[in-house]
């Protein structure tokens, strides 16, 4: 049995935190945090991300000559994984051939990248789906060649009216296996439509035979840090191990300087601040203890905060307050990548998107019967969720 998420935030539990030590640190502290684990957790029951952590939890007992009738079962989640994600692999090259025959430009994100560039081994580090950026001029062009590859959208019957106000969306083929095309690497942040920088700096690598582009070492550590930083319904541990596997491969490659920049640029200091912190703090990461200094000496406004609290927990039931402004931050975030002439519609197509709504015209009324609803159920005392 596989358990999905039901703690706040995206840091790793303590049974969370003693397998990654035992996945990723070096002999003495990795075995007596696999004795610990081992003596106080069932395998039986573990949670989707530990899960996804079993194929380096593997390697790392391996190499330092763990004898364990657990082994044989962790070899065997290590091959299962290396079986779908060579699969996955194949599907992203077949995929990124005809994007190149297209001329269209793509850059691959998180797993596909960091398999090629840190891992190395495509049993090690499990991928849910594929991710594939192109630019944003270039995505409507792209979701119709997906759709003429047998790529069906999900969620979205005509995902190209997603691109002013989004990020990204996800297909899926005939096999139900996910490719999530983006358009931008950020979301939820501000000036999140500038990716310029990202692409300008980019590395080449190879999938499949196909030649296509990676973030450099200093960005993929920002997005890793910035993506792992939030909830998830799976528990996010992973990202733990994609920023070792970063840090750990390319420590003297990493620009800290224009990491803090890119945060500020971004508004993403909580994230990043926190995730290095943790880093340092639980696994000796090579983080500049000046950088970490800068990153908390930056001022955070309150709402800021308080959209930072909102991706830790989002299941926490907000007052009309908190909805309120969560509802301008959306705005301000939406609006420092948009043109002054399409603000308000912007922002409306994102409630839109945001609230599942069938049409335009439709979303100044939902906002009044939720308004009414929730100052109807305030009187109640009965709790209206978001």
């Amino acid at each position: 049995m596989i358990a999905v998420n039901n703690e706040p935030g995206c840091w790793p539990t303590r049974d969370q935190e003693l397998m990654l030590r035992a996945a990723l640190l070096q002999r003495q502290v990795a075995l007596e945090s696999w004795n610990e684990w081992r003596r106080t957790v069932n395998i039986d029951v573990i949670d989707y991300g530990s899960h996804r952590m079993i194929p380096q939890l593997y390697r790392n007992l391996h190499r330092y000559g763990v004898k364990d009738p657990l082994m044989e079962r962790l070899k065997g989640v290590y091959r299962y994984y290396l079986y779908k994600n060579k699969i996955l692999m194949y599907r992203i090259g077949t995929l990124l051939a005809g994007f190149e025959e297209a001329g269209i430009t793509t850059m691959v994100l998180k797993g596909a990248a960091l398999i090629q560039l840190y891992y190395r081994d495509s049993g090690l580090r499990p991928m849910l789906d594929a991710d594939v950026l192109v630019h944003v001029h270039q995505a409507e062009q792209a979701m119709g060649l997906l759709t003429r590859l047998r790529w069906n959208p999900l969620s979205y019957s005509r995902p190209q009216l997603r691109i002013p106000i989004q990020h990204s969306t996800p297909f899926e083929d005939d096999g139900g296996r996910h490719v999530d095309l983006h358009w931008h690497l950020f979301w939820e942040c501000f000036n999140a439509n500038d990716d310029g920088d990202y692409w300008e700096n980019a590395v080449p690598i190879q999938i499949g035979g196909v030649q296509t582009l990676a973030l450099n070492p200093t960005d993929q550590l920002l997005h890793t840090c910035w993506h792992g930083a939030r909830w998830n319904e799976v528990p996010p541990i992973r990202w733990v191990a994609d920023a070792m596997a970063i840090m750990g491969q390319s420590a003297e490659e990493i620009d800290w300087t224009a990491l803090l920049k890119k945060a500020q640029k971004h508004h993403i200091i909580m994230p990043l601040r926190d995730s290095l912190e943790y880093l340092k703090k639980t696994f000796d990461a090579p983080v500049p203890d000046t950088l970490l200094k800068s990153l908390s000496a930056v001022r955070i406004s309150k709402i800021e905060l308080e959209n930072y609290e909102v991706t830790l927990n989002p299941m926490a039931p907000p007052t009309t307050t908190k909805i309120l402004r969560q509802l301008y931050y959306d705005y301000r975030w939406l609006s420092s990548s948009t043109s002054s002439r399409f603000k308000s519609l912007a922002f409306a197509r994102h409630l839109q998107a945001k609230w599942d709504i069938d049409r335009l015209w439709q979303v100044p009324l939902y906002i009044s019967i939720r308004m009414i609803k929730r100052v109807l159920n305030a009187k109640s005392g009965t709790p209206l969720r978001n």
